[in-house]
């Protein structure tokens, strides 16, 4: 964070103290959201029943045929407007717009069939940045004929982004658009107000579930029967789910990005306000159905994180760390990556972590047993081997990112494997690996009782556990590696969100790490 980001950060929130106060709370929103996400016991796509052939889903919520005879046209626009902004300079994708993302292309060819479809008259989205996705609203209304985009944006609080936002929507587009400056709480009642009734509502602005809530809660009674509300990111917090808990829908979905990681969600009003919203046949459809059975009773998700037996306590820990590993690999934008992930049990995860990164290559596990659910098995490679006597049969330099999560401590010398992960990532590549920690909390209350320390490794047997400073010398002195960063998740028996200032006592610890060399 450079000095002149720091000053004009600081000269926009002083000069909004009002929009200051709104970015400041979305801070703490979000930790309140991961803190209810780590509260699950199962994954958030199962949470939100997410689909692979989410156009079909779609075109059956709508009550349109498929296969869509809209599609080309879409992949029209899309290539044209991502060459465009290329050809001036502008680079287009994850963390392309001071660390988030541009839309998505999946979420955008998904807004390009409702608004073909329901030829809408009013549509309104929060959130502009570079404008992809008012682009492909405009460019559906030009060739409709018809209609109109409002769109409501919160500039970045860094000013040097300010003239970036909308350059993908051209002039010959902008006698739609009504561009509104502020946040969705200044702006979006009294515009609801002023249109009375909308046919299509996009949130693509701030993802806490506080500000989703709110948008949809606001969206929905002004929305028409028959008219859509399409989210983006509903996988950060659970307000999409408590939404559709609540509400009439004649269909909806669920979806994960084709860049990155994060799911995206459709709804489509019901004409009938006493139907009932459709449900897939999964046990994941409320939010009183979302965690495991412990000792034969139905535990709902919102139980105390002191109240849970130390299984149950267990268990969502490693999905935080899951969730932690994976936010970290998002944060990195990796480009054409091999993937290669050790000791990957189920594989599921490799998948998460793939879908994390743009345009991946097929990811490789090396494991002591193969595991693999289905899915798995289909799209990733194995090699199966003695973790803790095999040579990596991969080549030097040959994986762009590694990850390992917490099995190392199994090992009962761990020191040749890590070497076989730096040897057979190139230089500059990323090892992303999660380690229990000996130093935490709860660990430190057990040596004060008496008794023996404990760890959360998947029920299975452990060899080993380091501190910190342990491992960070071990990582940096003895292997090499530079440290990027390092967070805790778990902060047992208080929570599963270990705040930054204490991630030296958490359950576990995530290290982000680089090989030495050049960066590609």
């Amino acid at each position: 964070m450079t000095l002149g980001y720091k000053l004009r950060a600081a000269h926009s929130m002083i000069s909004h103290p009002r929009q200051g106060l709104e970015r400041l709370r979305g801070r703490r929103d979000r930790r309140r959201d991961l803190r209810q996400l780590t509260r699950l016991t199962s994954t958030v796509s199962e949470l939100y029943e997410t689909v692979a052939d989410w156009s079909l889903h779609l075109h059956k919520a709508l009550g349109q045929p498929w296969p869509c005879q809209e599609a080309d046209g879409f992949e029209q626009v899309w290539t044209r407007t991502v060459t465009e902004l290329r050809t001036v300079g502008m680079r287009v994708g994850m963390l392309s717009y001071g660390g988030w993302n541009d839309g998505d292309r999946a979420f955008a060819e998904a807004i390009w069939c409702v608004v073909a479809h329901l030829r809408p008259e009013r549509v309104v989205e929060t959130g502009v940045a570079h404008g992809l996705t008012s682009r492909i609203i405009l460019e559906g209304l030009e060739r409709n004929g018809t209609g109109r985009l409002w769109s409501i944006d919160l500039p970045a609080v860094d000013s040097a982004l300010h003239s970036q936002i909308g350059v993908a929507v051209p002039d010959r587009l902008r006698s739609r658009w009504t561009f509104l400056k502020g946040t969705s709480r200044d702006r979006f009642p009294p515009l609801l107000a002023e249109l009375g009734e909308i046919d299509v509502f996009i949130h693509d602005s701030l993802h806490t579930g506080r500000n989703q809530r709110f948008e949809l809660e606001s969206a929905w009674p002004h929305t028409r029967p028959g008219g859509a509300v399409v989210i983006d990111d509903i996988d950060q917090s659970l307000a999409f789910r408590t939404f559709l808990d609540r509400v009439s829908s004649q269909g909806w979905l669920a979806a994960k990005h084709v860049t990155g990681g994060g799911l995206w969600g459709v709804s489509v009003k019901s004409d009938d306000p006493a139907r009932p919203t459709p449900r897939r046949s999964t046990s994941h459809t409320s939010r009183s159905q979302t965690a495991a059975p412990v000792d034969g009773q139905a535990q709902a998700w919102g139980t105390g994180w002191v109240a849970r037996p130390a299984a149950v306590r267990s268990t969502v820990v490693e999905a935080a760390v899951v969730r932690q590993i994976a936010q970290a690999v998002r944060t990195l934008a990796l480009e054409e990556v091999r993937l290669l992930e050790v000791d990957a049990r189920h594989g599921r995860d490799t998948l998460r972590y793939r879908d994390e990164t743009f345009r991946p290559g097929r990811p490789m596990i090396y494991a002591e047993q193969d595991l693999r659910g289905p899915e798995a098995r289909v799209e990733t490679d194995i090699a199966v081997m003695d973790l803790d006597e095999a040579r990596f049969p991969a080549p030097d330099d040959f994986f762009d990112l590694a990850v390992w999560n917490q099995g190392l401590v199994r090992l009962k010398n761990p020191v040749p494997a890590l070497q076989e992960v730096r040897r057979v990532l190139r230089p500059g590549g990323v090892f992303v690996v999660a380690i229990p920690n000996l130093a935490a909390l709860h660990n430190r209350l057990l040596l004060l009782g008496g008794r023996q320390p404990t760890t959360h490794v998947n029920n299975g047997q452990q060899f080993g556990s380091y501190t910190c400073r342990s491992m960070r010398k071990l990582l940096e002195q003895d292997l090499g590696f530079l440290v990027q960063q390092f967070a805790g998740v778990g902060l047992a028996p208080l929570t599963a969100v270990a705040p930054s200032a204490l991630r030296s006592l958490a359950d576990t610890v995530v290290w982000v790490l680089r090989k030495p060399g050049a960066v590609d």
